[in-house]
């Protein structure tokens, strides 16, 4: 099945802006491509997919990766596969923007992503993550196999 997405959605993922790139619906469920515009020195919860192995992609700055309490900067033109069932978090610990793909195999957490945050107009300005987005995150986190960890 050949897709083309000329016109992917883009999503404020808790201040941080999300393009959806490939959906599970465009891929059978195979996998989604995400693609994410890391803030400066901001971090996803530390937390655990039951479902999907992510693959990122850095593309531009660093992401530092922590997986089961080991981290490992990435660096752009690098690549790192996260094992499912382990606990990780993926950081920018830097004053520069970062922007990386994240490949979710097989597909759900752009459903999660859908579940968490509205399509925006237009391209999406980082903001710190409000309550609301919290609180959003924490109560779809379980029905897509996803648990938030403190710490």
């Amino acid at each position: 099945m050949f897709v083309l997405n000329t016109k992917p959605p883009e999503y404020n993922f808790a201040g941080t802006r999300v393009r959806l790139l490939m959906s599970g619906k465009e891929t059978g469920g195979a996998f989604c491509m995400m693609e994410f515009f890391g803030p400066p020195n901001r971090a996803t919860p530390l937390h655990v997919h039951e479902r999907e192995e992510e693959t990122i992609v850095v593309l531009e700055g660093v992401v530092d990766v922590t997986v089961d309490g080991k981290r490992v900067s990435v660096r752009a033109g690098e690549t790192a596969l996260l094992p499912r069932k382990v606990a990780h978090r993926l950081a920018n610990n830097t004053e520069l923007p970062s922007r990386y793909l994240i490949v979710c195999t097989p597909a759900g957490f752009d459903d999660f992503v859908d579940a968490c945050a509205d399509v925006q107009a237009g391209p999406v300005k980082p903001v710190p993550p409000q309550p609301e987005d919290i609180g959003r995150m924490r109560e779809a986190a379980p029905r897509f196999g996803i648990t938030l960890l403190p710490g």
